[in-house]
């Protein structure tokens, strides 16, 4: 389901405005394959499980 996220405009410190836009099923899956990608590639080799090496190559491949 698509995510509505907001541009925040800010004067003086303040919230003056707050502008909506969607973003797509596919960002939002792109960006969750991006996330794992970061997590499993910042951990020791000798600490990552067969189960995580699955989930990482699964997330490269959906990031096309």
């Amino acid at each position: 389901m698509p995510e509505t996220r907001y541009v925040e405009t800010y004067q003086d410190g303040k919230l003056v405005g707050r502008e909506p836009y969607e973003v797509s099923d596919d960002e939002l899956e792109r960006e969750s394959a991006e996330q794992v990608i970061r997590e499993l590639s910042a951990r020791a080799d000798n600490e990552v499980t067969m189960l995580e090496i699955a989930r990482f190559v699964k997330a490269l491949a959906r990031i096309k």
